[in-house]
Parts: structure tokens; sequence; C-alpha cells
């Protein structure tokens, strides 16, 4: 019996294709992780604060129609695992800190319904998420229902550096955001800054090591519009500490803490710098700026 023509279907990659792709991806990990915590996985922590930073990608803005450039439809949209268009309507921006927070904890974590109660959240927790370092670059790189296959506009490289990164905090090698923040319910944007700093050395370190871009009193770069360093710190801690650990995407600022530190010491580094500008008279708002009020909980005891 004759049967009707169909037109060839789109095909997608191979299964070989594919596995040889995990194998590279894999391969890639090993080695960062053999090579130790160095600029490689503060880079991994770049790629997860906006990974198209220093790409031609722009995310489609929050409105109904993209308005965005490059991804798969060359509209700044992104694909999930299932080939449907993933909105940015709630502003996440394809951001992995969108999706999971700067603590990486997902609703569980300071961006969840409990504390700051964002919308583009994700339930998955990748503190405690016990997926190989394989199995985080295959679900990342291919997607899942609702979440984007980020495959299709990263490098392999690139995905092996975020899992590096991933894997590196949730398994001590990094300082995690509890060592630094504890979340409240109490105190605006949901958290506070660890006790056991030392705000005299935090201070001396900020003029070490942020003072030649930011400043001697950190006016000299305006954050987001509104703050000098000091005071984004004071009301942002809760993402500061990211930027020292890992830097600021896009810009010539890479990780602020030295190489060769474990957890630890790592941690405490930068809770002292976190400590050392909540002085409010070392390290001013910019005029006409932002800034704490006396007695804000989010720096504790550190407030000047």
């Amino acid at each position: 019996m004759h049967q009707p023509h169909r037109a060839p279907q789109p095909s997608s990659p191979s299964r070989s294709v594919a596995t040889a792709t995990a194998k590279r991806i894999v391969g890639l990990i090993v080695a960062l992780l053999v090579s130790g915590c160095g600029a490689s996985t503060a880079s991994g922590g770049r790629l997860y604060d906006k990974w198209y930073a220093s790409s031609d990608f722009q995310a489609t803005s929050a409105a109904a129609k993209p308005d965005g450039s490059g991804g798969p439809r060359g509209d700044g949209t992104l694909l999930d695992g299932d080939g449907k268009v993933v909105p940015n309507t709630t502003g996440h921006g394809y951001r992995f800190k969108s999706f999971w927070g700067w603590d990486l904890k997902g609703a569980a974590g300071i961006y969840g319904p409990q504390h700051q109660n964002k919308t583009t959240v994700r339930p998955e927790n990748l503190m405690t998420d016990t997926r190989t370092p394989a199995q985080l670059a295959a679900w990342l790189r291919m997607g899942a229902p609702g979440v984007p296959a980020w495959g299709a506009v990263m490098s392999e490289a690139e995905i092996a550096l975020l899992v590096t990164f991933i894997d590196a905090m949730r398994t001590g090698l990094l300082p995690r955001a509890d060592d630094i923040w504890t979340l409240s319910a109490d105190a605006p944007k949901h958290y506070t800054l660890n006790v056991g700093g030392d705000p005299a050395r935090g201070a001396a370190l900020v003029r070490q090591r942020c003072a030649g871009c930011h400043g001697a009193r950190g006016q000299r770069i305006k954050i987001d519009q509104h703050y000098s360093l000091g005071a984004f710190a004071r009301a942002n801690g809760y993402e500061a500490w990211f930027k020292i650990l890992a830097g600021q995407p896009g810009t010539d600022m890479k990780g602020q803490v030295p190489g060769g530190l474990d957890r630890k010491a790592s941690a405490a580094f930068i809770l002292d710098v976190l400590a050392g500008l909540c002085d409010r008279a070392q390290f001013p708002t910019l005029r006409g700026g932002k800034d704490v009020l006396d007695g804000d909980l989010r720096c504790g005891g550190y407030l000047k």
C-alpha cells in the first residue's frame, strides 16, 4: 500500500554526539577540580552571576513580546529541555543567580517565599543537590521543563567552569553564604552579617585591594546608580559577598579573595571586608545617595 510522503523532520543531536560532548565537559571539570580553586573557579562564579556579560546575547526584557537578540530563536529568549520558550516575563534575564539566588539555595534561600520572595526563584537547592558534576552539567546544558537549556548559548568550557564553581561551593572548597551572613525575618532584605568579623582589618583590606578602582572612601564608582561601595555593601551584603568572592561580570574586577586560602580563611576575609564597609564615616555614601539608617540590622554591631 502506498504511504503518503512525509517531510523530513529536523533532527536532534545524535546520542553519540551528546555523549561525546558530555565526556569533554566532564574532562574539563576534572581538570579544573584537580587544578584547585583559583582564578578559573572565580570565573565560574561570574558566569553564575551573568554568563552573557561579555557575549553578544542580549536577554529579552520582561515585555510580552521578545525584544532581545541572540539565542536559538535570535530574539534573546532561551528554550527549556522540552524545546519550549522560557519567557522572561518575571525579569530573570536567564541568569543563574536569578533562579537560585546569591546563596545558590533557590526557594530554600534568600530568594525564597519565606524571605525576599522573588518570582524568578526555582525550587532546586544547589547546595544540597546530590547530582554528580557530570549530571549537573548535563542538566544545565540540556535543560529540563521550565529550566533553560544553556548549552545552546554557553560553550563547553563555560559550562565546565560554572559547574566547577557550584561543586566547589557545595563541597566546601569555597566559602558559602552561610559563612558570611544569616537569613533573618526581621532585617531589611532578610539577612544579617555574621558575628566574628574584624572591621579594622576589613577597612585596611578595602584600602589595600579596592581603593585603586573605587577610591580611598569608595565613592569613585557609582554602583546601581545610587550607591558608593560602602553604601552598597551595607544595604546588599547578601550580594556583595559574592562579588568579593567571584568579581563583577563584564568589568576588570575579578575575585578579590587572595589565592591559596581555604574555606575558613576565605570566609573570614570576606566577612572582615563587609564588616569594615559598615563604617559610614570611613566609607560614606554618595552625595544625595542612599544609605542605611542607624540601627539597621544588616550590619548589626559593625554599623558605625
